[in-house]
């Protein structure tokens, strides 16, 4: 149970938590009916709470889904950074990096939101930039881990961000074909390992 401070006043854990909850509801809103069609009303009745509450914290519902997609730019980074310490050879902390990626675009939850933020950013130049940004600080973690094992592998530093790009584009290819199977037989595992090592022949030197 989270401690209320005397006076009624939340304490700091318990605004945390009310913080935490109120951008979870947000996300499973914006995922299951899109930017356009949540509204703040929505959250707040999911949440039990007031909109005017909402308001208090984030200006407009703008300003709610930049907060969440901030907090799953952080969250991915953490997770991509954690699994590089997992290895201490450069080639396979860039493996770990890449599979753990994998792990994040072929979850439903995942690309469910971010489809629907591609949707909208195409009807809004300030999300279509933001959505550049938060590419890019995601992206981060597999750029150093390219640059990392760039010497030992022979790969051309400057090209660091095309060579992310290849292998983000295959694994971002087998995620997206995974969501509209239906076969009983996907390992995720095994197409990983497939898509890693048509990654290593595209750039092979």
């Amino acid at each position: 149970m989270i401690e209320r401070a005397s006076g009624g006043r939340p304490t700091q854990a318990e605004a945390a938590a009310r913080s935490e909850a109120l951008l979870d509801t947000a996300r499973a809103l914006f995922s299951e009916k899109g930017y356009a069609g949540t509204t703040i009303d929505e959250v707040a009745t999911v949440l039990r709470s007031s909109k005017h509450t909402i308001y208090r914290r984030y200006a407009n519902k703008l300003v709610l889904l930049e907060a969440v997609v901030d907090r799953d730019v952080e969250r991915f980074r953490a997770a991509l950074i954690e699994a590089a310490r997992t290895e201490a050879d450069p080639l396979l902390k860039l493996r770990a990096v890449a599979r753990t990626y994998f792990g994040f675009s072929a979850s439903p939850g995942y690309a469910t939101l971010y489809i629907a933020i591609a949707l909208e950013a195409g009807r809004s130049d300030h999300l279509r930039a933001k959505l550049r940004l938060w590419s890019a600080a995601a992206l981060e973690p597999m750029c150093d881990g390219i640059r990392a094992a760039a010497p030992e592998q022979g790969w051309d530093l400057d090209q660091a961000m095309n060579i992310a790009e290849i292998l983000i584009d295959l694994l971002d290819g087998a995620a997206s074909r995974s969501k509209w199977s239906d076969s009983p037989h996907w390992e995720p595992d095994a197409v990983f390992e497939m898509r890693w090592q048509l990654f290593l022949r595209a750039v092979h030197p």
